[in-house]
């Protein structure tokens, strides 16, 4: 059993017929369907049933058909990712609420090309630990049992509205009481956690999975949007009012993550230095 056969009987199956697969493959009907009972007489089991117009997937076949997708995807990503090899790139997974980062990137970067995966904390961990990228730029709280983590220091969260729905002096989450957030799906659970140890229900007028998405709401006049301080960097607007929320309870970090028991490769070491050394210099100077 090899992977051409596990091709050949991808193609019979997507086909429907062993005769439209011959002509899609470019290859002789008869050759075909000795591969195909070659692989039966391995494996010692029927795969197909041959029907007049279609093939039949027996319970073998159905199981031997979803591993040969799953064997035929990892070796073309293989291949892929040798050839690569060739190239210095960086596959990093991001959450939104980190994606200004990637601007920081100094003249030392500035030739290797980035391979840039969007998703939440728990994608992205599940992307690392697939090795489909090698490292996650994600933000606290996460499950850290899986993988190796390098955190930034500690930001607050930040309440960003009109000035019809904030003043200065709102530096305190129950201060929001009674009027209307927007909160990123990621931190919901954390806001209002927060709010009911601190008696009180928040108001969650919306949420969203993206920070952009809750900024531009909280633009439009919707409400205020709540969010990691970082955060402000993906949109620009004066009309806009920040407030820098005093609870520490509310603090996230961004946290740089990678596959335990892995030699980290030393581009990838080298943009998780680039920050986290410049955190060490913001952080000493204060």
């Amino acid at each position: 059993m090899d992977i051409k056969q596990m091709i050949y009987f991808k193609t019979i199956v997507e086909e429907g017929t062993i005769s439209k697969a011959a002509q899609v493959l470019h290859i002789a009907q008869p050759p075909l369907s000795i591969q195909l009972k070659q692989l039966e007489t391995e494996l010692g089991v029927t795969l197909l049933k041959r029907g007049h117009r279609k093939v039949e997937l027996t319970q073998a076949g159905r199981l031997f058909y979803k591993r040969s997708l799953q064997i035929i995807s990892l070796s073309e990503i293989t291949q892929h990712e040798i050839k690569e090899t060739q190239n210095e790139i960086l596959r990093i997974g991001i959450t939104s609420s980190n994606s200004a980062l990637i601007t920081q990137v100094n003249e030392s970067l500035l030739k290797t090309l980035f391979r840039i995966h969007e998703g939440t904390t728990y994608e992205l961990i599940d992307l690392l630990l697939a090795h489909n990228i090698d490292l996650g730029i994600v933000r606290t709280p996460f499950d850290q049992s899986q993988v190796n983590a390098s955190f930034l220091t500690a930001e607050p969260m930040v309440a960003v509205g009109k000035g019809t729905y904030i003043q200065s002096h709102m530096k305190d989450m129950k201060d929001y009481q009674n009027l209307p957030l927007i909160i990123h799906q990621r931190y919901l659970s954390l806001i209002t956690d927060y709010c009911l140890k601190i008696h009180f229900n928040p108001t969650i007028k919306m949420t969203a999975d993206d920070c952009r998405t809750s900024l531009i709401w909280a633009q439009s006049g919707l409400g205020i949007a709540i969010v990691p301080q970082s955060a402000l960097a993906l949109i620009q607007d004066s009309t806009l009012k920040t407030i820098s929320l005093q609870n520490k309870e509310l603090y996230t970090a961004v946290a740089f993550i990678t596959r335990k028991e892995e030699i980290l490769d030393t581009k990838i070491q080298q943009f998780m230095n680039l920050f986290l050394q410049k955190d060490a210099i913001i952080n000493n100077k204060e």
